[in-house]
């Protein structure tokens, strides 16, 4: 199974000195004041392509970004931190500009009412039935908040009600399947937009999981859902199912202890670390048949948390959002007396998402309580270049070398002008093509696009 995958984060914004400005105008500012390499702003369009070969814009009143196309899990994670210090930055750049502070937030509610999305996408051959994505997919994403959730104060959309979960999301789901990503969501999304060959793939849009902080956690649970879908491809998965993936879903997320037995599709009850234990053997045996990035260290991980699920959930405090922020948000309990009700623990929870020096989850890996993610150095790199092993190579090598030549640019091609003013349409259906081990970084536009145009009639 070829292995690509990417992330697009919505992120939470605030700006409580500048009452005059709605959400949208702060993310236009936002994605405005970005300071890497990017498509200029063009009129009302806020849409902008980056060098690194992700792209940064404003969705729904929230600034996005999505990585680039990767190979593995490690190098989403790499992609995904750059463009939360992408959007970091660019916030502080707004803030200067508009002389009051903006903040972003890396979680997916505002604990009012309104949810936004953190979505993943994999790419899978056309013909894996759609059927069989459909039945198996639920029981892996509603079980798979026990490694993924980011932890959440407060019960129901505004929380009515004083509480911890596990997921930020589950309250949100109201169907199996679906196809709206903002109403009557549906664990399964059906987009079917492969940005690639159509007749070759399909790409897997997965809105169901939370943003989360803890790199490890980002991580694992990007690994763990690509190892499934390669053993579903290969027919690999257990028959187990979820009777009800919905109302599982809220328990699973309410469950602290995670011992909860669910209803399966087949009359028997399992726990969801239960289900993930039989999922994540289904795994080892696909990986023992077929070459996975990454197959051995996320097959050990993921053994590790179950079995610090099973003997003490407390213990995963340095590895998983939930978790982590449990521990915080019990000590302040103890200290203070007070019940999950208290005003403090929301603040709590805001600050372990905020990105830059103020988030608690910053702090934390600062301190050495969150376990570090990828070396600072790498990231960095990640925000001003793209990966070699996927097309993204190309489309980031146009835009942050030859940026004036760019007239459009999207996922799967791009429109450019060479130095004569003749137009070229980069047609990269093939997210596989276009890398650095065929297209050279130091080719000036003109050759750049001629030798395009003679790989790309």
């Amino acid at each position: 199974m070829p292995l690509l995958l990417g992330t697009e984060t919505e992120y939470g914004i605030a700006a409580p000195g500048r009452p005059d400005l709605d959400a949208h105008a702060l993310s236009a500012a936002v994605v405005e004041a970005c300071g890497v390499p990017a498509t200029p702003v063009v009129e009302e369009s806020r849409h902008r392509m980056l060098g690194n070969g992700g792209r940064f814009y404003v969705d729904h009143g929230h600034p996005e970004y999505c990585t680039p196309e990767t190979r593995s899990a490690s190098d989403a994670l790499v992609w995904e931190l750059a463009g939360d210090q992408v959007v970091a930055e660019a916030a502080a750049r707004a803030s200067a500009a508009l002389g009051s502070p903006v903040r972003v937030y890396k979680n997916n509610t505002d604990g009012k009412g309104n949810s936004y999305g953190y979505h993943e996408n994999y790419l899978l051959h056309r013909a894996t039935g759609w059927e069989a994505v459909e039945d198996a997919l639920p029981t892996l994403l509603v079980t798979r908040t026990l490694l993924a959730g980011a932890g959440r104060v407060g019960l129901g959309r505004a929380s009515e009600q004083p509480g911890f979960q596990l997921s930020q999301r589950a309250d949100f789901f109201e169907r199996v399947s679906g196809l709206d990503t903002t109403q009557r969501r549906g664990i399964v999304n059906t987009r079917d937009e492969p940005h690639a060959l159509p007749r070759q793939w399909r790409r897997l849009h997965v809105i169901a999981g939370d943003a989360t902080r803890s790199p490890f956690a980002t991580w694992l649970k990007l690994g763990v859902l690509g190892l499934l879908l390669g053993a579903l491809e290969e027919g690999l998965l257990p028959p187990v199912r979820l009777a009800d993936p919905v109302t599982a879903f809220a328990t699973v997320s309410r469950d602290r202890a995670c011992a909860t037995p669910l209803p399966l599709a087949d009359g028997r009850t399992a726990t969801a670390a239960d289900v993930q234990e039989e999922l994540r053997d289904a795994a080892a045996g696909f990986a023992e048949r077929v070459p996975f990035p990454e197959a051995s260290e996320i097959i050990t991980a993921w053994t590790g948390v179950l079995d610090d699920l099973r003997a003490d959930p407390a213990r995963l405090s340095d590895r998983l959002d939930w978790a982590a922020k449990l521990t915080l948000l019990e000590g302040y309990r103890a200290r203070a007396g007070s019940g999950w009700d208290h005003p403090k623990l929301a603040q709590v929870d805001l600050a372990w998402a905020e990105l830059g020096e103020r988030g608690l989850a910053e702090r934390l890996q600062a301190a050495g309580r969150l376990r570090p993610g990828p070396v600072p150095e790498r990231v960095e790199a990640a925000m001003v270049t793209p990966p070699t092993d996927t097309r993204a190579h190309t489309r980031g090598l146009w835009v942050r070398d030859h940026v004036e030549h760019v007239i459009a640019a999207g996922w799967d091609s791009m429109l450019v002008r060479d130095s004569g003013g003749a137009l070229h349409a980069l047609g990269m259906p093939d997210p596989f093509r276009h890398t650095a081990a065929q297209v050279e970084a130091s080719l000036s536009a003109d050759r750049l696009a001629r030798g395009h145009d003679r790989r790309d009639p």
